[in-house]
């Protein structure tokens, strides 16, 4: 009886899992989306070097105690930007964490940024009550819409804090593109930096 019951379980949790990912955007029409404007834009900071990790935040304008972007990842970063600009894909806003390779991936996509501190990387935060303010800080923002609904917000973040606020796990360099409603902020695809190339 257990077993059966457990097995029931699995089902039910794989067909809504399996629905969620059926649900999502195709990369041509979530540019298609983007495009119309109106929509949120998670963009996980580019491609890092991981020789190096964070060891010294004492001074958050110094970049030599951060793990920072990597050669590859600012060629990420101006592709992004470049794919957005080819494709005509309005933004409005483009918002990130203080962290070197955040600000640096959004200064290489689009030139032109604002830090927010409810995108500071989770994982250094240790106090509970930090962390649940970034978390509830990101659905927040995840679900606020431009304020030209022809355009979009752009936000460079980390992989840890979307993982939280919207259970969703992306790579360095991916999007994760969301549609602000009033049950909260509904994911509608992804997009990795290839997907933007030139139409």
């Amino acid at each position: 009886m257990r077993d059966t019951i457990a097995i029931g379980m699995l089902v039910l949790l794989l067909g809504g899992f399996t629905t969620a990912i059926a649900d999502t955007l195709a990369p041509e029409a979530l540019i298609e989306r983007l495009q119309a404007g109106g929509l949120v834009v998670y963009w996980r900071h580019a491609a890092t070097d991981r020789s190096h990790d964070d060891y010294d935040l004492s001074d958050m304008d110094d970049c030599e105690g951060q793990r920072n972007l990597s050669t590859r990842g600012r060629e990420q970063a101006r592709q992004v930007g470049k794919g957005f600009e080819q494709h005509a894909i309005p933004v409005e806003e483009v918002l990130t964490s203080e962290f070197c390779r955040n600000w640096e991936t959004a200064h290489y996509g689009f030139g032109r940024y604002e830090i927010r501190t409810e995108l500071y990387n989770l994982p250094i935060i240790q106090e509970d009550e930090r962390r649940e303010d970034l978390i509830e800080g990101l659905r927040r923002l995840l679900n606020t819409p431009p304020e030209d609904p022809r355009k979009n917000t752009v936000m460079v973040g980390h992989d840890l804090n979307l993982r939280h606020a919207a259970e969703v796990e992306i790579e360095e360099a991916e999007m994760a593109v969301f549609e602000p409603h009033a049950d909260g902020a509904r994911l509608l695809g992804t997009l990795q930096p290839d997907a933007l190339a030139g139409p």
